[in-house]
Protein backbone atom coordinates (compact mmCIF):
# COMPACT_ATOMS: atom_id res chain seq x y z
CA UNK A 1 0.00 0.00 0.00
CA UNK A 2 2.86 2.29 0.90
CA UNK A 3 4.43 1.91 -2.29
CA UNK A 4 1.27 2.70 -4.37
CA UNK A 5 0.62 6.31 -2.14
CA UNK A 6 4.60 6.92 -3.41
CA UNK A 7 3.97 5.95 -6.30
CA UNK A 8 1.12 8.04 -7.13
CA UNK A 9 2.89 11.19 -5.17
CA UNK A 10 5.89 10.95 -7.64
CA UNK A 11 3.31 10.74 -10.14
CA UNK A 12 0.78 13.84 -9.62
CA UNK A 13 4.04 15.92 -8.71
CA UNK A 14 5.78 15.14 -12.11
CA UNK A 15 3.35 16.57 -13.95
CA UNK A 16 3.97 20.43 -14.22
CA UNK A 17 7.51 18.62 -14.97
CA UNK A 18 5.49 17.45 -18.49
CA UNK A 19 3.78 20.80 -18.36
CA UNK A 20 6.97 22.39 -18.86
CA UNK A 21 8.71 20.51 -21.21
CA UNK A 22 5.53 20.91 -23.83
CA UNK A 23 6.52 23.16 -27.22
CA UNK A 24 4.79 26.40 -28.42
CA UNK A 25 3.98 24.02 -30.86
CA UNK A 26 1.87 21.43 -29.30
CA UNK A 27 0.71 24.25 -27.06
CA UNK A 28 -0.60 26.15 -30.00
CA UNK A 29 -1.91 23.14 -31.59
CA UNK A 30 -4.17 22.74 -28.45
CA UNK A 31 -5.03 26.50 -28.88
CA UNK A 32 -6.27 26.25 -32.07
CA UNK A 33 -8.01 22.71 -30.98
CA UNK A 34 -9.69 24.38 -28.05
CA UNK A 35 -10.48 27.34 -29.19
CA UNK A 36 -12.44 25.76 -32.09
CA UNK A 37 -14.05 23.25 -30.10
CA UNK A 38 -16.49 26.05 -27.93
CA UNK A 39 -19.70 27.13 -28.74
CA UNK A 40 -20.60 30.35 -30.10
CA UNK A 41 -21.72 31.89 -26.60
CA UNK A 42 -18.12 30.83 -25.03
CA UNK A 43 -16.11 31.55 -28.42
CA UNK A 44 -18.18 35.00 -27.31
CA UNK A 45 -17.06 35.15 -23.48
CA UNK A 46 -13.21 34.03 -24.72
CA UNK A 47 -13.12 37.42 -27.01
CA UNK A 48 -14.45 39.55 -24.85
CA UNK A 49 -11.68 38.27 -21.82
CA UNK A 50 -9.35 38.16 -24.63
CA UNK A 51 -10.09 42.16 -25.42
CA UNK A 52 -10.01 43.20 -21.77
CA UNK A 53 -6.73 41.68 -20.98
CA UNK A 54 -4.98 43.24 -24.47
CA UNK A 55 -6.44 46.90 -23.25
CA UNK A 56 -5.07 46.39 -20.10
CA UNK A 57 -2.06 44.84 -21.05
CA UNK A 58 -0.50 46.82 -24.52
CA UNK A 59 -0.95 50.26 -22.38
CA UNK A 60 1.43 48.94 -19.66
CA UNK A 61 3.96 47.26 -22.14
CA UNK A 62 3.79 49.53 -25.29
CA UNK A 63 5.73 52.39 -23.07
CA UNK A 64 6.32 54.71 -25.88
CA UNK A 65 6.88 52.61 -28.22
CA UNK A 66 4.91 52.73 -31.70
CA UNK A 67 3.67 49.94 -33.86
CA UNK A 68 6.88 49.88 -35.58
CA UNK A 69 8.51 48.96 -32.38
CA UNK A 70 6.02 45.99 -32.13
CA UNK A 71 6.94 42.79 -34.15
CA UNK A 72 3.87 40.44 -34.52
CA UNK A 73 3.86 37.66 -31.78
CA UNK A 74 2.20 34.68 -30.16
CA UNK A 75 1.55 34.18 -26.94
CA UNK A 76 -0.60 30.62 -25.66
CA UNK A 77 -1.80 30.06 -22.63
CA UNK A 78 -3.04 27.07 -20.38
CA UNK A 79 -6.00 28.08 -18.89
CA UNK A 80 -7.24 26.46 -15.14
CA UNK A 81 -11.00 25.90 -14.83
CA UNK A 82 -11.36 29.19 -13.04
CA UNK A 83 -9.62 30.64 -15.75
CA UNK A 84 -6.48 31.58 -14.41
CA UNK A 85 -3.39 31.42 -16.42
CA UNK A 86 -1.48 28.11 -15.21
CA UNK A 87 1.25 28.43 -17.84
CA UNK A 88 2.59 30.31 -20.98
CA UNK A 89 4.27 30.00 -24.04
CA UNK A 90 5.41 32.39 -26.98
CA UNK A 91 6.78 32.66 -30.32
CA UNK A 92 8.18 36.31 -30.22
CA UNK A 93 11.28 37.86 -28.81
CA UNK A 94 10.71 41.84 -28.44
CA UNK A 95 10.83 43.07 -25.42
CA UNK A 96 6.86 44.28 -25.93
CA UNK A 97 5.72 40.02 -26.36
CA UNK A 98 8.35 38.97 -23.22
CA UNK A 99 6.20 41.71 -21.54
CA UNK A 100 2.75 40.70 -22.86
CA UNK A 101 3.35 37.48 -21.36
CA UNK A 102 4.78 38.35 -18.43
CA UNK A 103 1.52 40.30 -17.60
CA UNK A 104 -0.64 37.48 -19.07
CA UNK A 105 0.88 35.55 -16.28
CA UNK A 106 -0.71 37.17 -14.05
CA UNK A 107 -4.14 37.43 -14.95
CA UNK A 108 -7.85 35.53 -15.69
CA UNK A 109 -9.60 34.98 -18.36
CA UNK A 110 -12.80 33.68 -19.03
CA UNK A 111 -13.84 29.99 -17.25
CA UNK A 112 -13.36 27.87 -19.69
CA UNK A 113 -15.34 24.74 -20.29
CA UNK A 114 -12.67 22.56 -19.29
CA UNK A 115 -9.57 22.44 -17.67
CA UNK A 116 -6.77 22.73 -18.96
CA UNK A 117 -7.74 24.98 -21.86
CA UNK A 118 -5.79 26.50 -24.13
CA UNK A 119 -6.12 29.70 -26.17
CA UNK A 120 -3.89 32.01 -27.82
CA UNK A 121 -2.93 35.84 -28.63
CA UNK A 122 -1.98 36.11 -32.26
CA UNK A 123 -0.53 40.04 -31.65
CA UNK A 124 0.48 41.96 -35.11
CA UNK A 125 0.29 45.64 -34.29
CA UNK A 126 1.41 46.40 -37.83
CA UNK A 127 -1.04 49.37 -39.46
CA UNK A 128 -3.60 47.69 -41.28
CA UNK A 129 -3.85 44.72 -39.32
Amino acid sequence: MGRIILFAALAVSALPVFAATQSYADAKALADRDEASVSKAQSAALLASQKAVIERIVPACAGGVGPAGMPPFVVVVELDAAGKVAATWREGSSDFAVCFEQQLGTLSLFAPPRAPFYTSFEMSMSPGD
